[in-house]
């Protein structure tokens, strides 16, 4: 019984292991969309805001902006 009751009380290394190891990402997100938006998304951001007389906000993060893009594109 003794053996028996030793066996539960052992763990497996890996079942320690359920928290994001090395800085992996569980959710699924993008890591770098919270960041500021890149120069290249700025420029053309820039250049779709000014040609559709809308206000630039250059404090969007790289999601943001991708989204603002993308909606000005289709205006």
């Amino acid at each position: 019984m003794a053996d028996e009751h030793e066996k539960d009380t052992k763990h497996d290394p890996m079942d320690v292991a359920s928290f994001p190891v090395a800085g992996a990402v569980e959710t699924g997100e993008n890591p770098k969309g919270n960041e500021p938006m890149t120069e290249r998304q700025a420029a053309e951001l820039r250049q779709l805001c000014e040609t559709h007389d809308e206000p630039m906000d250059a404090e969007l993060t790289q999601d943001q902006a991708e989204a603002r893009i993308e909606a000005l594109k289709k205006m």
